[in-house]
């Protein structure tokens, strides 16, 4: 019940916000054309990245389980839409009442949202981790109106996300720290190099990967 209402909640910060941007419509009245159903782009890119093969004729949930996972560490089965409109808060939203989860199946890979405010704007991170290991396998940040001469082009480059791969996740620490020009910022088991010129958004990913991270604890533990 409080799942359903934290994702009821949700609708309702996304709804006002499409609210506001949607054009009147025309009084003009069209033929509908026969609906034909295609994955939401937000499936196609978890897809993608978690290197999974969906066509729109796949059933996904033959592919994927999707859960969720509130504040206080309450997990429940969710639906696709369900998870797809928590990711999309996420990635969209500064109010992140509950996380979704992308399970694989038929394999120990589950996909984890993460995000951040940065310096210009929010951040986050999709992390594939091995449930079996906690190990962290693949990662892919991204941004929104975070400004490129401060840091929003260093933290997607692979040389930057590939120094987070390989990592198991630590519950009683910071799992990762950091490193900028010579100094030491944040102390971690893996160190990370920092983007040059771009100190508050290198700190902002550490912060968002070793907390963000943390809220899975009873996911993943």
């Amino acid at each position: 019940m409080k799942m359903k209402l934290i994702l009821l909640a949700v609708a309702a910060i996304l709804g006002s916000c499409k609210q506001k941007t949607e054009k009147p419509k025309s009084n003009q009245v069209n033929q509908e054309p026969t609906p034909t159903y295609s994955l939401p782009k937000e499936m196609k890119e978890i897809a993608q990245f978690a290197d999974l093969s969906l066509t729109d004729s796949t059933d996904v949930d033959t592919v994927l389980n999707f859960k969720a996972i509130d504040s206080v560490g309450i997990l429940a089965e969710i639906s696709m839409e369900e998870a797809l409109l928590l990711y999309k808060t996420t990635i969209e939203s500064n109010k992140d009442v509950a996380l979704p989860i992308f399970e694989s199946k038929g394999t120990q890979n589950s996909l984890l949202i993460v995000s951040e405010k940065g310096f210009g704007g929010k951040i986050w991170g999709k992390v594939l981790v091995d449930r079996s290991t906690t190990e962290i396998t693949k990662v892919e940040f991204g941004h929104k109106a975070e400004s490129d001469e401060y840091g929003a082009d260093g933290i997607t480059l692979p040389s930057f996300e590939g120094q987070f791969i390989g990592t198991k996740i630590n519950w009683t620490e910071n799992t990762f720290g950091l490193d900028q020009s010579g100094k030491t910022l944040i102390k971690g088991n893996t160190t990370i190099d920092g983007i040059s010129g771009a100190t508050v958004t290198s700190q902002a990913v550490l912060r968002m990967m070793n907390e963000g991270l943390q809220k899975y604890s009873h996911y993943l533990n």
